[in-house]
């Protein structure tokens, strides 16, 4: 029997011939595991957001479509990193303090649920008021959903645990010292754990070497950048999933419940906790699905954020309206891309081709009306890939040039100016001062982030666990 050869089938008869290290580069690239965000850090953010910024037309509830403009909206947060949303401003209110104490923090009770009923040694929820399921808290918006209201009891016990850690009489000068040393441990999260994870981390070090070149505040009259409130830092909103491994009893087991953002929503103040005053316990989180604990034994229900990229999840379309009803039909009043939308053009911001053109210096690096065009449906490849909304250019800008990892160049610029400068401003500031994380708040190597700040708050507590209270079972 012949032997059967092999011949080109074009005869182009030009051989390709890249080098070896290319051809390595290549290979490497193709094996590589892409860099993915633990969805705890899309809550973060919302948490970082609403330290920073509360417009009053939202206060006012003033939808997006209605006449809103830049002269007639304020920011009713002091645009600085110093946990207001935690604390308040100036002196703390005694219903922010556990009973007869001046310096710890309070928390909330949970109830017995359908599931778990056992009694609990340490409050695990928000404060609430007495025979009501509203949070004693100093912004309402976070206790929207449970990943945001979680978060800030995570903040809440990381206070205390810094309390307990001090030592010494229980007074307004203690409470000060843990104010100052949990808000300077904050802005290291924000700088050095958070931020890499959304941005470019060539963009964030250029911009803290050698400075901002579009976004100058000054103290007293710091303003909030339209371009990163309204448009680059609701790239957020694409990092939020469907549904979530909760903890074990709602997590992706065909055998349990679900927990979509829905459920996280109906279980807080803003859902009226299902009809109850306090949250049930059933629905506490396990921290180790939401951040690398590196407990390998949570790998599995292990929660990812979405790529940061021009879809956000569908049930994002079918929010509450504004009397708390769930249509369960597409509308401007009930889809957050459409108010995010909406907000951008009632405010004027330009489109995302000359925010870019700015920024980038040049034409020639924006991105091309067919590159837009790609991520377009047929209706809207001709509308919308000359001229942007500056929103979605950038959320295309992420999912073009970074495959959705982090933000592109543009997006990554508005965003790292503006928290820098509004550190360099807070009071404290890790960027005025000189300050590094406490080695016995820190992990291997001296790293602290939110994973080292919820371990520290389990290592306090030898007879109950922090990071998963209702257990494994």
């Amino acid at each position: 029997m012949s032997d059967f050869g092999y011949e080109e089938m074009l005869k182009i008869n030009r051989p390709f011939n890249p080098s070896d290290d290319e051809l390595n580069q290549l290979a490497k690239f193709m094996t590589d595991e892409p860099k993915r965000i633990p969805a705890g850090y899309t809550y973060l953010g919302q948490f970082i957001d609403h330290d920073i910024s509360l417009d009053s037309a939202t206060v006012a509830r003033i939808p997006p479509w209605n006449e809103i403009s830049v002269a007639n909206i304020s920011n009713k947060r002091t645009p600085f990193f110093n946990l207001e949303t935690l604390y308040g401003l100036g002196c703390i209110k005694a219903e922010l303090l556990q009973e007869k104490s001046k310096s710890f923090l309070r928390l909330g009770e949970t109830i017995n649920g359908d599931f778990v009923e056992k009694d609990f040694p340490i409050p695990n929820d928000l404060p609430r008021m007495k025979n009501s399921p509203t949070a004693q808290i100093v912004d309402e918006r976070n206790d929207e959903n449970l990943a945001v209201a979680q978060t800030q009891v995570a903040f809440i016990k990381f206070h205390n645990a810094v309390v307990n850690h001090l030592g010494g009489e229980d007074t307004t000068a203690r409470f000060e010292e843990a104010r100052k040393i949990v808000t300077l441990h904050y802005q290291w999260i924000i700088l050095k754990d958070f931020l890499p994870k959304i941005i470019k981390q060539s963009v964030l070090n250029q911009v803290l070497s050698e400075g901002n070149r579009f976004y100058f505040p000054e103290r007293d009259s710091a303003f909030m950048p339209l371009e990163f409130s309204v448009a680059a830092y609701r790239a957020g909103h694409s990092l939020v999933r469907n549904s979530y491994n909760w903890n074990r009893l709602f997590n992706d087991d065909p055998k349990s419940l679900s927990a979509t953002i829905f459920e996280l929503s109906l279980f807080t103040g803003r859902g009226k906790l299902d009809g109850k005053n306090n949250l049930v316990r059933d629905w506490l989180v396990n921290w180790n699905w939401f951040y690398d604990l590196s407990n390998h034994n949570h790998k599995q229900k292990f929660n990812f954020a979405p790529r940061i990229d021009t879809k956000i999840a569908p049930l994002l379309g079918f929010l509450p309206n504004s009397n708390g009803e769930f249509p369960g039909i597409f509308g401007r009043e009930t889809s957050l891309a459409a108010m995010d939308l909406y907000r951008a053009r009632a405010l004027s911001l330009p489109s995302g081709q000359d925010v870019a053109k700015i920024i980038l210096g040049t034409k020639e690096r924006i991105l091309k009306p067919e590159q837009l065009a790609n991520l377009l449906p047929e209706n809207l490849k001709y509308v919308f890939s000359i001229e942007t909304p500056l929103w979605f250019y950038l959320l295309a800008e992420a999912e073009i040039e970074e495959n959705g990892q982090t933000l592109g160049e543009v997006g990554s610029r508005i965003v790292a100016e503006t928290f820098v400068a509004l550190l360099r401003l807070s009071k404290p500031s890790i960027l005025e001062d000189e300050f590094k994380p406490k080695p016995e708040f820190c992990g291997y190597g001296g790293k602290f982030g939110m994973p080292e700040l919820l371990k520290f708050v389990a290592k306090g507590n030898k007879i109950f666990d922090e990071l998963n209270p209702i257990g494994n079972a």
